[in-house]
């Protein structure tokens, strides 16, 4: 159960609550806003939802709640919600969050019209059962694997999901296989390819043996012993979604028509759960990503800080801290204005993610300050790295008629400080004293932090 926190109660606010209270997989703790007339507060009511008309942010302390709606379009409570310490929920703002809630609506919609037409098809109703009470993604998943093979009465089954960015499959469920079968995870959809095939059909695929298709016939499939399959493609209006297998480790006789029927039934049921989740997902990326620059907000790097410092605790290994501010900032607002302040965020975002190794973490960690989480790196590596940072701020054209945009850099390595329990808190105050130094120093320069 996904525990949601409305704050904002006028028309937005409203239009999510109404969207909301129609998902049984989400409770919502509770609404507040300032104006004990506003449209979602009096809706709240009637609904027996908690109200608040009062400062939310002293209640959030309080609360236990995994997702927060800032419907109110006020950036100072925006900012407030996405610095919060110690913040144990994600964040969700925006026109944007409003579109994904009407998609998942819509895909609520049609998957009440697949029940009302389901009828008598009692394994059907009790997948969509199933799928209707899952929470999580791996419960999704499993559930349409279960349905699967439930319906073929087969004894395996999988489940991939398809990445039109990387035109790859990823294998998120299975059924009846050995622990080996996982290590071939991701995998290419090549043009012209089986996969493709399969994705390109809108009908299941039956294959009573194997040995009679041999495109069918790979070294995985015979590790396994399968000996007859059915593929069905799980396709959308948009494209192609993944594909579900029910495997069996016997040759088999497919004759019945009804099957089909109701592996195309269970393809839009499985389409449908899997772009609700997909919607979903993106509705908490957007809640751990700054609107502005796109990075990683503070409140997850918090988290993410955690896991870091207690790997490099166990590996006894160093971790890297880089922080960056914008030299002379707010005099480049004042010169050129905000619009252009913006613009040179966004573009030190892209030009620092172009640099970072992929699995660095970069963060926008304050107004015009960036942060670069980077592990298993020593003092040396993260100056080095933190001076091609500073020469290519030097050497880029953010700002207007040529003007020079510089930065100023601290690092602070894991290993230089002493003591047991170090927080990522104390990390970054070590890194902000190193900071203070490369500006007190003249700005434009890298100062690492001393014992």
């Amino acid at each position: 159960m996904v525990k949601v926190f409305i704050i904002g109660a006028g028309k937005g606010g409203k239009a999510v609550l109404s969207r909301l209270r129609q998902f049984n997989w989400i409770q919502i703790a509770g609404v507040a806003d300032l104006n004990p007339e506003a449209p979602a507060i009096e809706m709240a009511k009637e609904a027996n939802i908690p109200t608040f008309l009062e400062d939310p942010f002293p209640l959030l302390n309080n609360l236990s709640v995994d997702l927060v709606f800032d419907l109110t379009g006020n950036p100072i409570v925006g900012t407030k919600l996405l610095n919060f310490p110690d913040a144990q929920f994600d964040v969700a703002t925006g026109e944007v969050t409003q579109i994904l809630w009407n998609v998942i609506l819509e895909l609520e919609d049609k998957e009440s019209r697949i029940i009302q037409q389901l009828g008598e098809h009692q394994i059907l109703l009790d997948i969509s059962l199933m799928l209707s009470s899952s929470e999580t993604p791996d419960q999704i998943f499993e559930a349409i694997v279960a349905g699967g093979v439930r319906i073929t009465g087969m004894p395996a089954g999988s489940l991939s999901v398809y990445n039109k960015e990387k035109q790859q499959l990823f294998l998120v469920a299975t059924k009846g296989f050995s622990s080996e079968f996982y290590k071939n995870a991701v995998y290419p959809v090549r043009p012209g390819g089986l996969t493709e095939h399969i994705l390109s059909k809108n009908e299941p695929i039956l294959v009573p043996d194997i040995s009679d298709f041999p495109a069918f016939n790979n070294p995985i499939i015979l590790k396994e012993g399968i000996r007859s399959l059915i593929a069905i493609p799980l396709v959308s209006e948009k494209g192609p979604v993944g594909i579900l297998y029910a495997d069996d480790f016997e040759p088999r006789n497919f004759q019945s028509s009804s099957l089909l029927e109701s592996l195309r039934m269970l393809a839009a049921q499985a389409v449908i759960a899997i772009q609700k989740q997909q919607a979903f997902e993106k509705i908490k990326e957007l809640s751990i990503r700054d609107p502005l620059t796109g990075l990683y907000n503070r409140r997850y790097l918090n988290k993410v800080m955690v896991s870091e410092i207690g790997r490099a605790s166990r590996l006894k290994s160093p971790l890297s801290v880089i922080l960056v501010d914008v030299d002379y900032f707010k005099l480049i607002n004042d010169k050129f204005g905000h619009l252009v302040g913006d613009h040179v965020l966004q573009g030190l975002s892209s030009c620092f993610e172009s640099i970072i190794r992929p699995y660095d973490v970069l963060a926008r960690f304050g107004g015009e300050e960036f942060l670069i989480l980077m592990s298993e790196t020593d003092e040396v590596e993260a100056v080095a790295f933190a001076e091609r940072l500073r020469q290519a701020t030097e050497t880029a054209n953010f700002l207007p008629n040529g003007s020079t945009l510089t930065c100023s850099f601290g690092v602070c390595t894991f290993r230089d400080i002493q003591g047991s329990t170090l927080s990522p808190k104390e990390l970054i105050r070590c890194a902000d004293e190193a900071l203070y130094l490369a500006k007190r120093e003249g700005r434009n320069r890298v100062r690492l932090h001393r014992k």
